[in-house]
């Protein structure tokens, strides 16, 4: 009796039990949103970071030695070609080019005489009259006058070229920079002072180094016709205060080897800048347009987890459960990536609480 009665409570037990674990409820299944995997034409962009320079930097100098006698302009200001920048004293060479311009008058003089001379014993030997030696000797006369007075011609395009030269005017249109050498100050000499610097900005030029794979990855695309072709490659710069530069910019320069120590190439777009926005020096990024119009299935950017063996996507099945699926994805698009490999149109991929899932998990879904 003392048996039956210990195995009767254990019996109820187990019976309590049993009938506990029959009443568990299974929880609700996950809400989710979810996306449709589209297929869509996009634009492709690449991104990188350039640096400014100017088409034209210009070091104006003086080639002629004197006083700086004015300084025609003000530091930091925009100056057309042709513009008078800066005047060394004049008088000297003013009076050099009189010097040179009274000797070749009076060796012209000396020529004519010579030259008449020659003439008249060149009719004189004619009718025999005058000997061969006086011939020569007239010969020789007008010849070295001749050579005299084309050498004193050079002295004096040489003392006007001089003269020009204490007038110094910008040779292109760009902005100057500081003044080197302040007004009175000697300039010139054995060496050509250097007095200031203009650096042309309108267009200008912006230079980036995208990978050797990259380019290769460019070319071919391109060459099976879904990247545009070079020279219709367009360029948008931002600024560092994440401005956009109003005016796009074109493709005009691949450098022809590849530096072998970063494994990039040298490339160069020249930018619109009337507005002056761009100086040379600055940073840029930049989205390089390489394909107008690609076709491209697209995820959005948060649907997307990250691993070290690769990217993967939460896939709702057609019975409401889920699928772990491996994809390919490549560039950005806006807050979308474009997806290779993985996916096909119309699936719907999950884009919120993705730490939450599991594989084959039934869940309830709405749309983004």
């Amino acid at each position: 009796m003392k048996v039956r009665c210990a195995i009767a409570p254990a019996l109820l037990a187990c019976a309590f039990a049993c009938e506990r674990s029959e009443t568990v409820v299974a929880p609700p299944p996950l809400q989710v949103t979810v996306a449709v995997v589209a297929q869509a034409e996009i634009p492709v962009y690449l991104e990188h970071v350039g640096t400014t320079e100017a088409i034209n930097t210009v070091e104006v100098r003086a080639r002629v030695r004197g006083v700086l006698e004015k300084v025609a302009f003000k530091e930091g200001a925009d100056v057309a070609q042709g513009d008078q920048l800066f005047v060394i004293e004049r008088a000297p060479y003013k009076a050099a080019l009189d010097k040179a311009k009274g000797d070749l008058a009076r060796a012209s003089a000396a020529l004519q005489r010579v030259e008449t001379d020659f003439q008249r014993t060149t009719e004189l030997a004619r009718k025999e009259v005058s000997s061969q030696a006086d011939l020569d000797h007239a010969r020789a006369a007008r010849d070295e006058a001749a050579a005299a007075a084309t050498a004193l011609q050079a002295t004096v395009e040489q003392a006007a070229l001089d003269l020009g030269y204490t007038e110094i005017r910008a040779p292109i249109s760009g902005r100057i920079g500081r003044l080197h050498v302040s007004q009175g100050n000697l300039v010139g000499g054995s060496e050509e002072t250097p007095l200031a610097t203009i650096v042309q900005l309108d267009p200008i030029y912006i230079y980036w180094s995208p990978s050797e794979k990259e380019r290769l990855d460019v070319l071919r695309e391109r060459k099976e016709g879904r990247y545009v072709q070079r020279d219709e490659i367009e360029v948008s710069a931002y600024l560092s205060d994440g401005s956009e530069h109003p005016y796009p910019g074109r493709l005009d320069f691949v450098d022809n080897t590849v530096d072998q120590s970063a494994g990039t190439v040298r490339v160069r777009a020249v930018f619109p800048n009337p507005d002056k926005t761009l100086l040379p020096g600055q940073y840029a990024k930049l989205q390089v347009m390489v394909a107008r119009a690609l076709p491209a299935l697209l995820v959005p950017a948060q649907a997307i987890i990250e691993e070290q063996g690769g990217s993967s996507v939460f896939v709702v099945r057609a019975d409401g459960t889920l699928e772990s699926r491996r994809i390919v994805t490549s560039f950005s698009h806006e807050d979308m990536r474009v997806v290779e490999s993985g996916l096909s149109p119309g699936e719907k991929v999950v884009i919120d609480n993705l730490g939450k899932l599991r594989p084959g998990a039934p869940v309830t879904v709405g749309s983004s």
